[in-house]
């Protein structure tokens, strides 16, 4: 490499700073929606949750929804999405309404599908989409459903508090919302699949799950479906409401992330570049530490873009419990853009993305 190009990434790692700050500012400004008793009566709410190989999430989401204090009529619906284990099963035992799915049709990805005929099946006035790897606190849906019709919202949708399995799970998150807030802007229709909250008028007006059925990224795509057609839709910061934990395993995670880094790019447009940029800046670091071994640039500047990087991630990695991730910032960023390399490389080829025991 040209001693320019190492000059570059030192350049990079210490703009990750200002992006840091950025991303910071941005979560911050997102409402918090706080988990408080409702008042008065809510309109008729389905709990709407697909569900393929999640017999053990199931055990501990479904308890947490039945005792939720709901001042209206509730049904929780599972809409089993052709599983291999006893998914259905333990949604049974729970006494929940359940959906034994087969295989989605041509054309329909799995998680669409499924959303899809929970709705078609549902009989409330308000749809709660949720994944089977959320808890929610018992006042927090009600909370929810208070605050879209106090605001005369056609929908919302919330950011749950993370929970990782690794430590190395921790790190690539704090990593990916890092980036994915450095490019939020005020506009953003970014629902979030784990909790969407929707009108049942609204959902099927807009055509719902149907309209992007094939998508690999269906929450992100629907939210822009929205967004075009001009609802009234509120993202918020979630964190007492409900938590999630999305990967069981590091494998799982470099998974996810493959399929979240192929999928959003699409969707942020120019945008994604913002986020592109933050996670290269936190590499840089590693880059500046060859430039070091071949004493292209000087031994000072490694500790200092370490430091840069580190400073950026810090107040995701306090968010998440452990603020001593924040040194580990450029490992991170590497694991996210190995992750989404190898989905973007995937998907160019036509060899799909592994999910669920499926190719998306």
């Amino acid at each position: 490499m040209k001693l320019a190009d190492f000059r570059r990434s030192i350049i990079f790692s210490l703009l990750a700073v200002p992006l840091g700050v950025w991303a910071e500012i941005n979560f911050r400004h997102l409402p918090r929606l706080s988990a408080r008793a409702a008042s008065g009566r809510l309109p008729s709410l389905s709990i709407i949750i697909p569900a393929r190989n999640e017999m053990h999430n199931l055990h501990v989401l479904l308890p947490s929804l039945i005792a939720i204090q709901y001042p209206g009529k509730l049904e929780i619906l599972v809409a089993d999405d052709n599983s291999i284990d006893r998914t259905a099963q333990v949604a049974e035992s729970y006494g929940v309404h359940v959906l034994k799915l087969q295989e989605p049709p041509a054309g329909w990805n799995g998680k669409p599908y499924a959303s899809h005929q929970g709705a078609l099946n549902a009989a409330g006035d308000w749809f709660l989409f949720t994944d089977a790897d959320t808890v929610h606190s018992a006042s927090g849906i009600p909370a929810a459903v208070s605050y879209a019709e106090e605001n005369h919202l056609d929908g919302l949708s919330l950011f749950l508090e993370q929970q990782a399995s690794s430590w190395l799970d921790a790190l690539a998150l704090d990593t990916a919302f890092a980036g994915l807030f450095s490019s939020w802007h005020s506009s953003n229709y970014l629902l979030n699949g784990q909790f969407i909250l929707i009108r049942r008028e609204v959902y099927f007006d807009s055509g719902g799950f149907e309209s992007v059925s094939g998508e690999i990224l269906e929450d992100v795509a629907f939210g822009s479906l929205v967004e075009k057609s001009g609802y009234k839709f509120k993202i918020l910061n979630g964190d007492q409401i409900a938590r999630v934990r999305m990967y069981r395993s590091n494998q799982k995670m470099f998974r996810g992330l493959s399929r979240l880094g192929a999928g959003m790019l699409g969707w942020q447009g120019l945008w994604a570049g913002i986020t592109a940029f933050h996670i290269t800046a936190l590499i840089s670091p590693l880059v500046t530490f060859f430039g070091v071994l071949l004493r292209r640039v000087k031994w000072y500047w490694f500790p200092i873009t370490w430091a840069s990087a580190s400073l950026s991630l810090l107040p995701w990695s306090r968010r998440s419990g452990a603020g001593w991730r924040a040194i580990l910032a450029p490992i991170g960023a590497l694991v996210v853009l190995v992750s989404a390399l190898l989905g973007l490389i995937r998907r160019v080829l036509g060899r799909g993305l592994p999910w669920k025991d499926r190719l998306v």
